[in-house]
């Protein structure tokens, strides 16, 4: 028995962590990772479920899987989270190119203003990381 409060496996946790730091970065989980006692058991719970579990399953590749997340984090307006995706498509193998056929099709399918916060929203992140790198 798990002394984790969300009965959740060590090995899940540890598969979970190791694919979200693959799939976001060192940088971006490490300040994730909540300190507080109340924080800390929801970021080991999302850790194991979400990435030990849903991204860690087989047959979709981590780049496929990503097309997915951000296609759903853009069409619900999720924008800080979109973000924090977009920022990790170079780990995946997202090109922007990738990205911007998803953002059509979430324009399609979710709406006009889904699809354009979206792409405002990566237009951000790449001024930023291009900002970052001095090009």
């Amino acid at each position: 028995m798990s002394d984790d409060p969300n009965g959740i496996p060590q090995e899940q946790y540890e598969r979970g962590l190791v694919k979200r730091r693959h799939v976001m970065g060192e940088q971006y989980v490490s300040a994730a990772l909540d300190p507080d006692a109340f924080g800390a058991d929801f970021q080991r719970f999302l850790t194991a479920y979400a990435w030990g579990s849903a991204w860690g399953r087989g047959n979709l590749t981590d780049r496929e899987r990503h097309l997915v997340t951000l296609a759903i984090l853009a069409a619900l307006g999720r924008e800080k989270e979109l973000e924090g995706h977009i920022r990790a498509t170079a780990n995946t193998g997202v090109s922007e190119r990738d990205l911007s056929d998803v953002l059509h099709q979430v324009a399609v399918y979710a709406g006009v203003p889904a699809g354009l916060s979206a792409v405002n929203t990566a237009r951000r992140v790449f001024a930023a990381r291009d900002a970052d790198q001095g090009t």
